[in-house]
């Protein structure tokens, strides 16, 4: 080999390791930048009350899923420090909606894209006597999506409070027996739903632009809001047209409504079997040849132990006239369930579907007392009933 060619073999080896150095200094850089480019913010939070026996965790997670199928799949979990605090990174690449679960007593859901957000939380429930009750919980260091949240959640907590206190005043109203009394209340929980839409859809308007609307649009009736929820989705997918969350809410809106047409007044009422105390299971084609009020209720739920005195008057005055009452009870725990029987003494057939999803889904209904009215044949004559409008549609039938 003469000098020239090893002279040429040197350079030319040399600039093999010489693109190779860069090749792999490129590498690098770009798997750092790749890195750096990951986005998280972050979710903090002080809890006043923290769990004394230090075993409940705190989840972040989602909600997978669409309409009553939705369900809560934790993707990471921690505990509190000696300062009672805790903290999540979470993913913000593609923003989306996250939840946290405290120590099972406080939830909330929260935007993950540019708000690095905390809360204070009041944690265990420190009263002798807990109340189902969910606090209002304000989330700081926020800006137009979780504002929105914020902003929802508020009304939210109002209306709940309203209707706590229409619940009483109804029921005081029943104990003194006053018609005037009696009367004026009887469209309170109408006029507090109405309030209450009102805010929900002054919000969807002020955030419009925002993907969290959302969070907004959950807590409007499908069914008696479909052309103002529709054409809402819409639009904010026109303006975020990779906003998935979207897609996906309109697909499952319309699988509701779907499945509302099937339990229109005068369609058969969905069927299905839950055990009583001993075992036995009852469903509504138990109860053909026979008027029928299905009471969904739950040993928690306020309103509902509320309309039990108002069900046996209705009970002993039409039994005999061939009316039955389907008592389907939400409760998640057995206990609490049989503990309110025992209290309430109800004298009709009483079940418990503790997995209540599937019946939820098939009626449409997230709120409870929810009562259906259903004929001799099995098909549904109205839903949603109680007190006087109950009263009222009773009347109708009998005729008395």
């Amino acid at each position: 080999m003469t000098k020239k060619q090893l002279k040429n073999k040197i350079q030319n080896t040399m600039i093999k390791k010489g693109l190779t150095l860069a090749i792999a200094a490129l590498l690098m850089i770009s798997s750092s930048f790749a890195q750096k480019k990951a986005k998280t913010v972050t979710f903090t939070g002080t809890v006043k009350f923290r769990d004394p026996t230090n075993k409940y965790p705190i989840y972040l997670g989602q909600y997978v899923g669409e309409g009553f199928s939705r369900t809560f799949k934790a993707l990471d979990s921690t505990k509190l420090d000696a300062n009672n605090k805790f903290s999540f990174k979470v993913p913000a690449d593609k923003p989306d909606f996250y939840d946290v679960q405290v120590l099972y007593s406080d939830y909330l859901t929260f935007w993950a894209d540019k708000d690095n957000i905390h809360v204070n939380l009041r944690g265990i429930d420190t009263a002798k006597m807990p109340v189902k009750n969910p606090p209002y919980i304000y989330m700081e260091n926020t800006t137009a999506n979780n504002d929105l949240i914020n902003d929802v959640n508020l009304a939210r907590y109002l209306n709940y409070q309203s209707s706590i206190a229409v619940g009483q005043e109804q029921y005081q109203a029943s104990l003194a027996k006053e018609p005037k009394w009696i009367k004026y209340m009887e469209n309170g929980f109408d006029q507090v739903d109405s309030d209450m839409e009102y805010r929900v859809k002054y919000l969807i308007h002020k955030y419009k632009d925002q993907p969290a609307v959302l969070y907004a649009l959950d807590f409007l009736n499908p069914e008696k809001h479909q052309q103002y929820i529709l054409s809402t989705l819409d639009y904010i997918t026109k303006k975020h047209p990779n906003l998935t969350q979207a897609k996906k809410r309109k697909q499952g809106i319309l699988a509701e409504l779907a499945q509302a047409a099937k339990i229109a007044n005068g369609q058969k009422a969905p069927d299905f079997a839950y055990p009583d105390v001993t075992g036995k299971k009852w469903g509504p084609k138990d109860f053909k040849g026979k008027y029928l009020i299905i009471d969904f209720w739950a040993s928690w739920c306020g309103p509902c132990r509320q309309e039990i005195p108002h069900l046996k008057e209705v009970y002993k005055k039409y039994k005999d006239k061939g009316l039955e009452i389907l008592a389907v009870s939400v409760d998640a725990k057995e206990a609490d369930w049989k503990n309110a029987m025992a209290e309430e003494k109800m004298i009709w057939p009483q079940i418990n579907a503790k997995e209540s999803k599937p019946v939820m889904a098939s009626y449409l209904f997230n709120g409870i007392p929810y009562l259906v009215v259903v004929d001799k044949e099995g098909n549904i004559i109205e839903k949603n009933l109680r007190g006087e409008s109950l009263d009222a549609k009773l009347k109708e039938i009998f005729g008395m």
